[in-house]
């Protein structure tokens, strides 16, 4: 091989890294763009006069969209894995109702769980295993309820459950605190 073909080889892979880190990263400000955090309130002005008593602002769970569908969310205990039996897992039980207008898509790659320590997860990928009746994907005409199971790697506290939007870039469609 000539040395200029070389050259070009590593200029051309080059640029190809270069094209994949600049993707991503423009992904990665568009994700953080569609959810900002949220701001510190200004800073209070000092006065001579007293000092009024002021409430502090309650921090608000997220809520869904009010979109009409719904959804629950229990704790059905731990349970283990179909191929590795040292796996354990923590299996939520969830139905999703829908009383919309309009269709509305379910699948268990849009359910995410947060935890009791605030972290946000989708373990659909790793617990594709897990020994559950697991929810069904499809589209939800409006009246039409789904039921099933999410598991999550394992023994987790699950606090609330969200059921994305198919882009996942918008509000959430339906949230449930798991009981």
């Amino acid at each position: 091989m000539s040395t200029g073909a070389k050259v070009g080889i590593g200029v051309g892979g080059g640029c190809l890294v270069v094209l994949v880190v600049l993707v991503v990263v423009g992904f990665l400000i568009g994700r953080g763009a569609s959810s900002p955090e949220p701001s510190a309130p200004p800073p209070a002005a000092e006065s001579s006069a007293p000092a009024e008593e002021t409430e502090e602002p309650v921090e608000e769970e997220p809520e869904a969209a009010d979109s009409g569908v719904t959804m629950t969310a229990s704790d059905a205990g731990t349970t283990g894995d179909v191929l590795d039996p040292e796996a354990v897992y923590t299996v939520v039980d969830v139905t999703i109702e829908n009383g919309s207008e309009e269709n509305v898509e379910v699948n268990p790659l849009y359910i995410s769980a947060t935890l009791a320590d605030g972290s946000s997860v989708n373990d659909w990928g790793e617990a594709l295993f897990a020994d559950i009746d697991q929810i069904e994907s499809g589209t939800l005409a409006p009246g039409d309820s789904a039921s099933g199971q999410i598991a999550l790697v394992g023994e987790v506290d699950v606090v609330q459950v969200e059921l994305q939007s198919v882009l996942a870039q918008e509000e959430p469609i339906a949230v449930a605190e798991v009981s």
